[in-house]
């Protein structure tokens, strides 16, 4: 009988031993067709124990009588005149709960039996004869009825225990599905459209790790692709390299989460890390102290692959994405650049300074990208000026200088709807070819020079 059998039977023993007590039987639980006989420590304090389970020839007699106590529903027989022996047997679709109770009767003291026990059971039988008599034992008379009431705490005992494993069972799951609840909406609030990939995937692989109790997690992807992320992420100590990990994934070759066993790395957990129809990677943890990965680990093991695969797939879009309106960006700059050969490459030019010049101020890192869409983007607006007027060899006059004027207005006009250069930062100025400035947040053109927000010192406009 396996472990789980043997705890469940030992704890209905042990109340239906309890329940028996209050009516004076005593309790031999029965596995595979052998009864299980109880020690008794104190046989004056629990007499009838002493004298019904540490007695021989009763012993012997329940050993004889066993397949008539526990065939069907179970049978009932007297051992000895003043002794009784019920049998007990309950089905459920858990299994088969046997027992015998064992009680005296009246007929205990007076039929002479008493004398025989005592002697077999080693105890004083002028002690046993007085707790005896002074117990009022019940008659023969009264065996249905208490046969009756055997029956019923045994299958209410079992029942009772059933329930209480139930209960716990529950607790249990409701742990465990508290602890997968908690580690998803971790990596949940992880997934941010434009996030960090590299940051995302070491954070999912330090809840795991805290969650289920790994000591190191490894990440290896197949091919980051635009995801634009490390290949190989590690978290913790005692992790395998990269190479180790690729043998590891290979030999185990799974698609769903697995338990494998290394000679080196001991017991591993691996997961498939999958983007839609395509394997992008595999997740493995290890360094599990106590007891082996079980079913609970590897699903929370699955499911952060799962959530894994979904971030790096969404990360690789938004890569794509950004790249084709980058890509468009630098289409409208080229289409300006052949109205305006006079100028070409001088919006590449105020990139390129703009975003070194933030990065060097030490401006964060959103802020640098804005930076050098901003100078890309600053002269967009020259699209609406006529050609003739952009072309001029000669010195403008007063209307063509202020159509030239007027490009700041209708770029902003053509970008102000775009989400990536709608949150451009309060002051940013869009700063023409011609110095002429105008604050895309409407800040008066004078104000050509700027302190960008989170910095400390002041940045002047560049001009190529």
């Amino acid at each position: 009988m396996n472990s789980t059998s043997t705890n469940k039977t030992s704890a209905i023993e042990l109340v239906i031993a309890g329940d028996l007590a209050g009516i004076g039987a005593a309790w031999i639980s029965i596995e595979n067709g052998v009864p299980r006989w109880s020690t008794v420590s104190d046989p004056v304090g629990a007499w009838r124990q002493a004298l019904l389970v540490g007695a021989k020839p009763v012993r012997e007699a329940v050993r004889k009588n066993l397949p008539m106590l526990i065939d069907g529903d179970g049978g009932a027989c007297e051992l000895f005149p003043g002794v009784m022996a019920i049998g007990c047997v309950s089905e459920t679709r858990r299994g088969r709960c046997e027992g015998v109770a064992v009680l005296p009767t009246s007929d205990l003291i007076t039929e002479g039996s008493l004398s025989m026990l005592c002697n077999a059971a080693e105890v004083d039988e002028t002690v046993i004869r007085g707790f005896a008599s002074r117990d009022a034992l019940p008659p023969r008379e009264a065996m249905p009825a208490i046969t009756d009431l055997v029956r019923r705490l045994h299958v209410s005992a079992r029942r009772r225990t059933e329930e209480r494993e139930a209960a716990h069972s529950v607790d249990r799951r409701l742990s465990e599905s508290y602890e997968e609840l908690h580690l998803l909406n971790s990596l949940i609030d992880g997934l941010v459209v434009g996030g960090d990939p590299g940051d995302f995937l070491v954070s999912a692989a330090e809840e795991l790790a805290a969650t289920a109790g790994y000591s190191w997690i490894a990440i290896l992807l197949d091919d980051p692709g635009a995801a634009r992320v490390d290949d190989f992420v590690v978290h913790g100590s005692g992790a395998p390299t990269r190479a180790e990990v690729r043998l590891i994934a290979e030999s185990a070759s799974t698609s769903t989460a697995t338990a494998v066993l290394d000679p080196t790395f001991g017991e591993m957990g691996l997961a498939a890390v999958r983007g839609g129809d395509r394997n992008l990677g595999t997740l493995v943890a290890g360094g599990r102290a106590g007891e082996p990965i079980s079913s609970i680990e590897l699903t929370l093991l699955a499911s952060a692959a799962g959530h894994l695969g979904v971030f790096l797939r969404n990360a690789a879009l938004y890569s794509d994405l950004d790249a084709m309106f980058l890509g468009t960006l630098q289409s409208m700059v080229a289409a300006i650049d052949a109205k305006d050969p006079y100028t070409r490459g001088h919006s590449q030019r105020v990139a390129i300074l703009s975003r070194d010049l933030a990065a060097a101020i030490g401006l964060p890192e959103a802020f640098v990208k804005t930076a050098h869409l901003s100078g890309l983007v600053h002269d967009i607006g020259k699209i609406g000026v006529p050609e003739a007027v952009l072309c001029k060899a000669g010195r403008l006059d007063d209307s063509e200088f202020a159509a030239i004027r007027q490009h700041p207005q209708i770029g902003f006009r053509i970008l102000r709807d775009i989400p990536q250069i709608r949150d451009l930062p309060p002051g940013f100025c869009v700063i023409t070819n011609r110095g002429t400035a105008l604050d895309i947040r409407q800040e008066s053109p004078a104000r050509r020079f700027r302190c960008w927000p989170g910095s400390s010192r002041s940045a002047t406009a560049l001009m190529p």
